[in-house]
């Protein structure tokens, strides 16, 4: 900031603009006055303010400090500061200048071995300390107008010059902060120039210390190489601790400085890690995208940046809105042309969420070719890979994860960018992402502080996401699918359902038996039933079921056998899987049949004969075999053999080849005769109690 202050004839002065409130005012001027009163009163016999210089082409007018009341005194040094030390301030300030010739000096100047040269930021730092040098040495020449400045007559000339090289901060120069050190810096520029202002720590004296013996640099390099990130001057206080007993000459912490610039390919993984080793200074591999579509699929998380409001209620009971929530889409990727193949949404990432992306994706797919068409590669980060690892190889025919903390792997990083650049800067509640890189990728928070109130709620902004996604898709299916067609036969394979089901489907998280009327399944709320036309699964009626189905289509489950605990899940077996489906709902009334009514009464008919065919044939078969059984003499008076009857009640050791041979049938579902049930309501009315006889 300006200073209002300066001398003029020996006097201090205070430029009139800052007291003014006129137009063209200073732009932090007190305002006490305008410039016609002020000049009125300066004309005024009366007046106390003293008018020191008029204002010219060059030159601004001035009125003297010391004829002002105390009030605008004291206003103007709370404002501007004290008189004095902004007039020492201004005084510097006015005399320096750039030196462009220590600037060309520096550029130019070469050091070490290498013949390097000094970095930009040294370049500028040492441009600065000799231009204020300079200003050092013009004013100590005119030194008389100095202390005229100063308003003063007797001054220690080092104390106040050190004072105002401190004070002065227009540029960053690092020049010595006490009286003593700046004399001495001083009289070494004057005898040596420019290169008085560079260090000796540049240059290789420190260093060739420890050429001597190789022990030394790799001493310091293992102590460098610490995952505790030593600091210089430890470094150098260990390695010191080993050269006394080695006779090794002791170093600095600027030799360890210097040392550690020279090694850090070799000490950069012990200081930060292995990853930022592969990722910072390692060779990176260059990618092509697919050929094709269906080839390779990328999958990872995004915390969208579109805000939205929710209300909750407090401990206290009272409504809380908060404006800061964010939802997480996972998002299935095919680079061939960053098509996104499926989606999920939620309020954070977690395994369901990635299954639910992936079954979003196969279920697009079924609808762009007819199937559940796999990918021939999955890539994916990391994140629960345990418990994902047997999803995502199924899901694919290679399942590739990336290295650890390898994000450079992932293509689908820079497609959020792009989402974020193309899509979510449309809406007003973008919140704005990657906060560190500047304010051109940030909104105006205060603004959007303002219209807080009208973002949308959860559903509005998923429906702001899914807007994104099927935007998306309208403009790249076409070469999406076209691009398919292309792809050879041997990438291409489909998923079997009940892999799909067991490995990417959801639990009901409970078990189920199998009932007269077939497995009753509850799925989000409401039951359903679920039967098969397998005669296997009947025969496991005491086995306990966990259901796996597809939220998308519930027309099929896969039932694979658990061990359950009061009718929950404890633990998926897995030797027993029956894909059941749902049962066809039979009307009541005859009128309301229709023909696929009769198809399944006949399906359901046809089962059942042939479940009873098999008891029949099974039963006769271990009849034949017992009939052998007990025709041995050492089983004559068995219990068993007098329990076990025919059909007809008769014991074993009556003859029934007759009875075998027609094959008659141990089970025999005999259609019951229509009844005649009109003696019987008569009999049940005479029963009844007539009411009127106790009235």
């Amino acid at each position: 900031m300006e200073t209002p202050y300066e001398y003029y004839n020996g006097k201090l002065g205070v430029r009139v603009r800052y007291l003014i409130f006129d137009r063209d005012k200073a732009e932090n001027s007190l305002c006490v006055i305008s410039y016609k009163a002020l000049n009125q009163r300066c004309n005024s016999k009366n007046c106390a303010e003293t008018q020191l210089r008029r204002a010219s082409l060059n030159y601004e007018a001035l009125i003297e400090y010391n004829s002002l009341c105390r009030a605008w005194k004291d206003s103007l040094t709370v404002v501007f500061g004290s008189p004095k030390q902004e007039i020492k301030k201004s005084w510097f300030a006015q005399n320096y200048e750039a030196d462009r010739k220590a600037f060309e000096f520096y550029c130019a100047y070469r050091f070490g071995d290498d013949n390097r040269k000094l970095d930009t930021k040294l370049v500028e730092e040492y441009t600065y300390n000799a231009s204020v040098l300079n200003t050092v040495i013009k004013i100590k020449e005119n030194r008389k107008n100095y202390m005229r400045a100063l308003g003063a007559t007797n001054i220690n000339i080092w104390e106040s010059l050190s004072a105002d090289v401190n004070s002065f901060r227009e540029v960053a120069h690092t020049l010595p902060s006490s009286s003593r050190g700046l004399r001495m810096k001083y009289n070494e520029y004057l005898s040596c120039g420019y290169s008085a202002l560079i260090s000796g720590k540049l240059t290789n004296k420190n260093a060739s210390k420890l050429n001597a013996d190789e022990r030394q640099k790799a001493l310091i390099d293992e102590l460098l190489s610490k995952h505790t990130n030593l600091g210089n001057e430890l470094v150098a206080t260990l390695y010191n601790t080993v050269a006394e007993k080695m006779d090794w000459p002791t170093i600095t912490a600027q030799t360890v400085a210097s040392r550690k610039k020279e090694s850090n390919l070799v000490i950069y993984a012990g200081r930060h890690g292995s990853s930022a080793l592969s990722n910072n200074i390692l060779m990176q591999n260059k990618r092509t995208r697919p050929t094709g579509s269906m080839l390779f699929w990328s999958i990872d998380g995004w915390d969208a940046e579109l805000l939205y409001q929710k209300s909750t209620m407090s401990k206290s009971g009272s409504s809380v809105t908060t404006y800061h929530n964010r939802l997480t889409m996972v998002v299935v990727l095919d680079p061939f042309n960053n098509y996104p193949v499926g989606y999920a949404i939620g309020t954070h990432e977690n395994p369901e969420l990635i299954k639910s992306a992936i079954r979003n994706a196969y279920k697009h797919v079924q609808e762009l070719f007819g199937d559940f068409y796999r990918p021939y590669q999955l890539q994916t980060d990391n994140y629960s890979i345990k418990s994902l690892k047997p999803a995502y190889e199924v899901a694919s025919q290679i399942f590739t994860p990336a290295r650890v903390k390898n994000s450079k792997a992932k293509p689908i990083e820079p497609y959020f960018r792009r989402i974020n650049d193309d899509y979510c800067k449309l809406f007003d509640n973008w919140s704005g992402y990657n906060v560190n890189s500047g304010s051109s990728n940030q909104p105006n928070s205060e603004y959007l502080n303002k219209i807080r109130h009208s973002f949308p709620d959860e559903h509005g902004c998923r429906m702001q996401l899914v807007s994104i996604i099927e935007a998306e898709r309208a403009k790249k299916q076409d070469d999406f699918k076209s691009a398919f067609n292309n792809v050879e036969t041997q990438f291409k394979s489909v998923i079997e359902l009940p892999m799909f089901l067991k490995f990417l489907g959801e639990s009901t998280q409970f078990t189920n038996r199998m009932q007269h009327d077939g497995l009753r399944v509850t799925i989000n709320g409401a039951p359903k039933w679920y039967d098969c036309f397998d005669i296997n699964f009947r025969k496991k009626i005491d086995q306990d079921w966990a259901i796996f189905y597809n939220p998308d289509d519930l027309t099929q489950v896969l039932a694979v056998n658990a061990k359950s605990r009061s009718g929950k899940l404890v633990e998926v077996v897995g030797t027993y899987e029956f894909l059941l489906t749902e049962k066809y709902m039979q009307p009541m009334a005859i009128a309301d049949r229709s023909e696929g009514d009769t198809k399944q009464l006949q399906l359901v008919s046809g089962f059942n004969k042939s479940v009873e065919e098999y008891i029949t044939d099974t039963r006769v078969a271990n009849a034949e075999k017992m009939e052998s059984l007990f025709s041995l003499p050492q089983l004559d008076d068995t219990l068993a053999k007098h329990l076990l009857v025919d059909s007809r009640g008769q014991h074993k050791d009556i003859k029934s080849s007759n009875r075998l041979s027609q094959k008659q049938k141990f089970i025999e579902v005999q259609p019951e005769p229509e009844a005649d049930y009109t003696n019987e309501i008569l009999e049940y009315n005479k029963s009844k109690v007539n009411l009127n006889d106790y009235i």
